[in-house]
Parts: structure tokens; sequence; C-alpha cells
């Protein structure tokens, strides 16, 4: 067989409509999962934002550190604790924004410290962000402390969020959630954390961690709409609207457990669903002279898409006449094939069944949150999680805001 009996073999027309298909799918979904990352981290290499170099001896801000609260019971009383000793020597106060409660944790956790905590509650429960936009107002604090009551600080976690401050162009700092896994969503967080590494290197971070991350107190927004889904998100890119940017802190940690994949796909449904409406909030995220556009686009609108391009994607390796359009199609189904074992097997399915499993349910997930999105049926509400263990190893029930 001459050389073109085998290029036609393998694919009989070049220019055949599911060929450009298949080529543009997987491009888009390549670039997307890749490409992306590996291009912001190559610019955060070459081009570092240069930070101001801090000017006499060090000076942390006064912190308040606010708590958002549904019911939270002896777990929030734990998080109090865990706060009350954070190594910080500047002033540090607590406020619980509490939503609504009705389990009187909140009282208990106050009586821990009356003198540096207080308690700011909405009448009913009204969703964790009209929550914290009442809180935020007793804040007097320089700088904010956000934080859930499911995770565990390390004692210098304020003190770390706190020292990128000292260049006046951050208006915002994420700190690292470490998990205690690596396997399906363990590993895909590692992954996202890498990418919000690069993100800082080379400018600003797209969101924070909503369960660690400190603001300028007079840069968070108090027309806030009570019912964003992603606050995490939406905070940040008013930062950066305002035109400053968002640090990350590696050595600022919160400790959490891995979900499994199930609960991992509910929570990542509410996400999918928050960019949906966060881009209804603030449609000028798609205008591409808006500062955090490409970053936006890639990170956060891009993997909305790739689950269509996916499907896309079958379908025209599926058309392809010749050993090509075979060959890509066997190996979609050999993928997808593994996902569902993972799927089948849980943990004992092995890395590469789970992360397959992992990558196909979230990619998944970002198709029915579309759904839920155009039903309207996301709500800002708060959801019972899991029974966690703390890495001091105390068993905690967790109610974290989706």
């Amino acid at each position: 067989m001459d050389l073109v009996s085998a290029v036609e073999t393998l694919v009989p027309n070049p220019f055949h409509p599911a060929l450009l298909t298949l080529a543009a799918a997987l491009a888009f979904v390549f670039a997307t999962y890749v490409g992306y990352p590996a291009v912001i981290a190559l610019w955060g290499r070459l081009r570092p934002v240069r930070e101001a170099p801090p000017s006499g001896p060090e000076r942390l801000p006064s912190m308040t550190c606010i708590v958002a609260a549904h019911d939270e019971g002896d777990a929030l009383v734990r998080k109090v604790e865990n706060l009350l000793a954070l190594d910080y020597p500047a002033p540090l106060d607590i406020v619980i924004a509490d939503d609504g409660s009705t389990d009187g944790a909140a009282a208990r956790a106050r009586a821990l410290a009356p003198e540096r905590i207080q308690v700011v509650s909405n009448p009913t429960q009204m969703g964790k962000p009209s929550a914290l936009v009442r809180a935020v107002r007793a804040a007097t604090g320089d700088l904010l402390l956000l934080c859930d009551t499911r995770q565990v600080f390390d004692r210098g976690a304020a003190r770390a969020l706190a020292r990128p401050f000292r260049d006046e162009s951050v208006g915002a700092v994420t700190g690292q959630l470490r998990l205690d896994a690596a396997r399906g969503p363990g590993f895909y967080w590692r992954y996202e954390t890498a990418i919000r590494i690069a993100e800082a290197r080379s400018g600003s971070v797209t969101g924070v961690t909503g369960a660690i991350y400190a603001i300028r107190r007079t840069l968070f927004p108090a027309d806030m709409p009570p019912d964003v889904i992603l606050d995490d998100v939406y905070v940040p890119m008013t930062v950066v609207a305002a035109g400053r940017r968002v640090a990350y802190a590696a050595d600022a940690i919160a400790f959490d457990r891995e979900l499994d994949v199930g609960r991992e796909f509910t929570r990542k449904v509410r996400t999918l669903a928050g960019n949906f409406q966060l881009m209804a909030l603030m449609p000028s995220l798609l205008a591409p002279t808006h500062p955090a556009f490409n970053r936006f686009f890639w990170h956060k609108t891009a993997r909305l898409v790739c689950p269509w391009a996916l499907l896309v994607a079958l379908v025209a390796a599926f058309a392809l006449p010749g050993l090509l359009g075979s060959g890509v199609f066997a190996a979609e189904i050999v993928f997808y094939g593994a996902a569902l074992f993972g799927y089948m097997r849980g943990n004992r399915s092995g890395r590469v069944a789970s992360l397959a499993y992992t990558f196909v349910a979230l990619n998944f997930a970002a198709m029915f949150a579309l759904w839920v999105f155009v039903r309207g049926a996301s709500r800002v509400t708060w959801v019972q999680t899991s029974t966690l263990v703390t890495p001091n190893g105390f068993e905690q029930q967790a109610r974290l805001a989706a």
C-alpha cells in the first residue's frame, strides 16, 4: 500500500465536515483544560507581576473574621475556637454572620470571648450573601477574613493572608484549601489550585476560595445581590473592576476533606449554575475590554461549553469515514467506559478510572447546571454535606453554603 492509499484509508476526505468539526471540538477542549493553564503558567514565569517591596517593619492591619453560618451546631463553636487561636498580633475580632439560625450555636460561640465576638443575625433565613453584607456593616477591621465553618485554619493563616496587602495594588487575597486526598475531586482541586497560582503570578486570580480569603473592607461590595450563588467569584470580580488585583497566599492554609464524586457533583452543579448566573449579573465580564475577560472566559465560561464540545466530538468521530474516525470514536468509548467503571467501582476503581469518572461527572454537571439555571431552581441555601474529620482528629457535622 502506497502512502496515498494509506492516507485515504485513514482519512478518505481531509475536508470532510465531520473531520473539521471533530478537530475544532477537540481543540476547544484541549485549549480549555491544557492550553490555558499552560499559557498562564508560562506567562507567570516570563512576565511575573511586580509586587511592591515592603517599606519598614511588618505592620499587620486590624482584621475582622466573618464566619457565615446557619444552624451549624458544634461545628460553629469549634470554628470560632480555631479562629481565636490564630497567630495574629494585630487586633482581630470575629463577627458571626448568622443566617436565621435556631440552634443557639452562635450564642454559645460568642460566649467563648464576648469582648472579641459579635453575632449579626438575619431575622429569618435569607441566604449567605445577605448575611455577609449585614455582617460586613458591623465589621471594624481594615481587612475582612471570610470563611465557612467546616474547614480548619493553620495557625499562621491570618498573618499569611494579611502579608500581601502591603502592596497597595492588592485588593483581595485567597488562601490555599488543602484536601486530604489526590484521587478524583482531590486531584481536580490540585489542578485548579495550580491554575490559581499561575494566575496570581501573572496578574490576578479569577476567583477566591470561599473557605479562606481576605479583602480590604472598603472594597467589599455592599450592594451584592442577595441571591448571588458564587459570592467567592462575584466579590473578586468587583475587586478587579475597581482596578485592584487578587493575590494568592500559598502559606495561608485551610484543611478540608475530599468529598466523594457524588457529593462533589451536587456542589459542582450549583457552582456552575452560579457561573451562568454571574454572567447574567455581570455581563461586562463577557466584553473583551474587561480587564479579566481572557481569564474569566478560559477559566470559567469555556468550561461551560466543553461538555457540548465533547458531545459534538463523539458524534463527529462516529460520522467520520475512515480509520481515523473509527479510532477516535473507539478511544472516546474506551474513555467513557473507564468513567463508567470508575462510577461503579468507586474508590476501588484505580486512579485512571477515578479521574475519568471525575472529568465526565464534572462536565455532565455543567450540562445539568444549564438546565438548573434556566429553570431558576438554583437558590442560595445551606445544605448539609458530611461528617468530616479535621486534622486534629475530631468529627464535626458540617454544613456548607453551596
